[in-house]
């Protein structure tokens, strides 16, 4: 008798179990609010919230690639695409930094608010959907855009440079700058970098997984993205500083501009004009 009822409550702990193991099983997983999907609207701005210890990331459409970056007050914010150009990372560097940010992809123009606080709700990643296109999810490697699709959204210097106009391109080598000295981190550092006197060119390996930040610092020392475009393999900055610092973690790596700035190439829209802008004073 006692064994029967042994035998009977093991039976039933063991279908017990089974029944809340399968009632956890079935029971629907909560999504991650710090994931978010966000349907694309032309006329929108949207807000991305920020905390100085989380870093943000945008995605952008399939076949999808970002031309420039400009924001409105770059010192408190580290952003910076991946070698694809389909990702943006977003991260204040200050707790109450707040700015405006500007993308503009081969197919679309995209409004941002950046807004960080020490109470922010954390953003991990936002996702971007479109109702006039379906996203397949494959593993397919990204098509490049149509000639026409990658000009479309340029204004019409940009789309000069990048149909291979030659008063639109960087001067002639002899007024090319190559004397930039690097130093720090050489995972970070570009394979090429130099400026024509308007702007600076930085060219790193097609196997680069994910570009560092790109910071300048400010007349207050303060450190802050610059404004960029993508040409192909090449970042084009739009500015010739004379120290660029690059940042991926805790690596950290600087280019130096070593001409002197009396000596420096006139810029290249200059030349071309046949005039010469003023060189400050010594």
């Amino acid at each position: 008798m006692t064994h029967a009822f042994t035998l009977r409550t093991t039976f039933s702990r063991l279908m017990l179990g089974s029944v809340l193991a399968a009632g956890l099983l079935s029971a629907p997983v909560r999504a991650d609010d710090r994931l978010v999907e966000h349907a694309y609207r032309a006329d929108e701005v949207v807000t991305i919230p920020g905390r100085t210890t989380v870093q943000a990331t945008i995605a952008f459409g399939r076949n999808e690639a970002i031309e420039n970056v400009a924001v409105g007050d770059s010192s408190q914010w580290q952003i910076t695409p991946n070698k694809r150009a389909d990702l943006l990372f977003v991260k204040p560097l200050e707790t109450s930094a707040r700015t405006n940010m500007t993308v503009v992809t081969n197919k679309r123009t995209y409004f941002f608010d950046l807004v960080a606080g020490a109470r922010a709700k954390p953003l991990y990643m936002l996702r971007f959907t479109y109702a006039d296109e379906e996203e397949p999810v494959d593993d397919t490697p990204l098509a490049r855009p149509s000639e026409a699709e990658r000009l479309a959204h340029l204004d019409p210097a940009e789309r000069a440079v990048a149909e291979g106009d030659p008063l639109a391109m960087p001067a002639e080598g002899a007024a090319l700058n190559f004397a930039w000295e690097r130093k720090g981190a050489a995972r970070l550092q570009p394979v090429r970098v130099y400026d024509d006197g308007q702007a600076t060119y930085l060219v790193w390996p097609e196997q680069t997984p994910n570009l560092p930040a790109i910071l300048v610092e400010n007349e207050k020392g303060d450190e802050g993205p610059v404004n960029y475009a993508v040409r192909g393999p090449t970042i084009v900055v739009s500015d010739v500083p004379d120290r660029i610092i690059l940042r991926r973690g805790k690596d950290v790596a600087e280019l130096l501009n070593t001409v002197p700035l009396g000596e420096r190439p006139a810029p290249a829209l200059a030349q071309r004009a046949g005039t010469t802008p003023p060189v400050s004073a010594q």
